[in-house]
């Protein structure tokens, strides 16, 4: 997996031509990509791990490519393998707020990468995989968004 850069909502008709970038990206999203990070991480915390490496294979076949775009059915693929990760994790990971315990913050924070748990947040470490649920109600946005205008996803 890659982190933090920009999610691109481009023509399907595009031929990849930077010359005709342009016109081609209908819409960015910075720093979104990230929410790509935070997904598989949110589903190890609630104990998916098959989910959680199934999302992190579909967006390195993406970034094998030459092109990396994502196709409609991964659009779709990935919004399915998105569902339900918020109902997984409360009352196993977060309260029905999506708050942690203080006293969890430590362990989760060795366990991550890309929640925002770092120490230099203080008490609102306690919100980090709220934080998270947010980056990936924002990506499912992303990708519904492309899928409703017939757009693909491209990948910096």
């Amino acid at each position: 997996m890659r982190a933090w850069g920009t999610i691109y909502l481009v023509r399907p008709e595009w031929d990849g031509d930077d010359e005709d970038m342009d016109d081609a990206v209908v819409e960015e999203y910075e720093p979104a990509k990230s929410f790509l990070e935070v997904a598989p991480e949110l589903w190890r915390l609630a104990g998916n791990h098959e989910r959680a490496a199934t999302i992190e294979a579909l967006v390195d076949r993406v970034y094998e490519r030459q092109r990396r775009w994502m196709t409609a059915s991964e659009i779709e693929e990935l919004l399915q393998l998105l569902e339900g990760v918020e109902d997984a994790l409360v009352g196993t990971v977060v309260d029905e707020h999506w708050m942690l315990r203080p006293e969890q913050v430590p362990e989760l924070r060795k366990r991550t990468k890309y929640l925002h748990l770092d120490e230099n947040r203080g008490d609102l470490a306690v919100s980090g995989v709220a934080a998270g649920i947010s980056d990936v109600y924002s990506l499912r946005a992303i990708l519904r968004e492309a899928l409703v205008r017939g757009l693909l996803i491209s990948l910096d």
